[in-house]
C-alpha cells in the first residue's frame, strides 16, 4: 500500500468528533514510537548504568530471573520488543479504524435518525433508561453497529452503502486490502498471529506460510496508520457534507 502524501496538506482544525478521536489515536502511536526511540538512544549511550539498574531490579527475585545476569544488554534494546509491541499496536490501529465507523454512525443518527428504521423492536425498560432522545438514538446506533461488528466488516460496508448511500472504498482492490488487514488483526488476537490453513486459502496470492507467525514491525504499523488515515479522511469529508455533521475544533 502506498502512502498518500496528501495527508500533509489536510487541515485538521475542524472535523467530526469521530475523525478527531481516530486521529488522536494515530498521533499517540507516533509519539509513543518517538518516545521509545529516544529512550533506546539514551540507554545505548548509558548501557553500563542501564545494565546495572536492570540487574538490581531483580536482585531479590527467584532463580528464574538469573538469566538476566547472563546477557542483560539483550533486554535493553528496542528491537527485542519490536515484534511483541508492534503486534499490539497493529491490533490497536485496526480497532481504531473500525471504531471510527461506530462513532461516526452515532453522529449521523443524530442528524438523520430515520436511517435506523427497521422492524426491530426495543424493550420499554431500555427506552426509559435514557433521559433524552439524543442519548436513546446514540445507544440504538451503538447496539446496531455492535451487531454489525459481530457479523463482520463486510456487513458494516453493506450497511453504510444500503442505508447511507456511501461506498467506503473506491475500488475492489482497496476493499481486498482492508479485508486482509482486518483478518490479520483477527489472527493476531485469536491465534497469536499464527498462520492457519484457512487464512492461506482466503489469501492465496500472499506469501503466507502455514504454521509460521505474522511478522509485525513498527514501520509497517506506521505505514498502515497512514493508509487508514487517508481512507477515513476522505470518507469523513463525504459523510460530513452529505449529513451536515457538526464540526468541532481539533486541539
Amino acid at each position: 500500500m502506498e502512502q498518500n502524501k496528501a495527508k500533509l496538506e489536510i487541515d485538521l482544525n475542524k472535523s467530526t468528533r469521530a475523525f478527531i478521536n481516530f486521529t488522536v489515536e494515530i498521533d499517540q502511536f507516533e509519539m509513543l514510537l518517538s518516545y521509545m526511540r529516544i529512550g533506546n538512544s539514551f540507554i545505548s549511550e548509558n548501557i553500563s548504568e542501564a545494565k546495572e539498574r536492570l540487574i538490581k531490579l531483580y536482585d531479590n527475585s527467584s532463580e528464574e530471573t538469573d538469566f538476566l545476569k547472563i546477557d542483560p544488554e539483550r533486554f535493553l534494546t528496542m528491537n527485542y520488543y519490536e515484534s511483541h509491541l508492534s503486534r499490539m499496536m497493529y491490533i490497536r490501529a485496526i480497532d481504531n479504524f473500525i471504531t471510527y465507523f461506530k462513532d461516526v454512525l452515532a453522529e449521523i443518527v443524530i442528524k438523520k435518525p430515520q436511517i435506523l428504521k427497521s422492524k426491530d423492536q426495543e424493550r420499554l425498560d431500555f427506552i426509559l433508561e435514557h433521559d433524552t432522545m439524543e442519548n436513546l438514538l446514540k445507544s440504538i446506533s451503538e447496539k446496531k453497529i455492535t451487531e454489525l461488528f459481530y457479523s463482520g466488516f463486510t456487513d458494516i460496508q453493506k450497511y453504510f452503502y444500503d442505508r447511507l448511500g456511501i461506498k467506503m472504498f473506491e475500488d475492489e482492490i482497496r476493499t481486498a486490502e482492508i479485508n486482509l488487514l482486518i483478518k490479520q488483526r483477527n489472527l493476531a488476537v485469536h491465534n497469536r498471529g499464527k498462520i492457519s490453513k484457512e487464512f492461506i486459502t482466503e489469501f492465496p496470492n500472499e506469501d503466507f506460510i502455514e504454521g509460521l507467525f505474522l511478522s509485525f514491525k513498527f514501520d509497517y504499523v506506521s505505514k498502515i496508520n497512514d493508509v487508514l488515515y487517508n481512507i477515513i479522511n476522505n470518507l469523513d469529508a463525504k459523510l460530513s457534507i452529505k449529513f451536515n455533521l457538526d464540526q468541532v475544533s481539533y486541539q
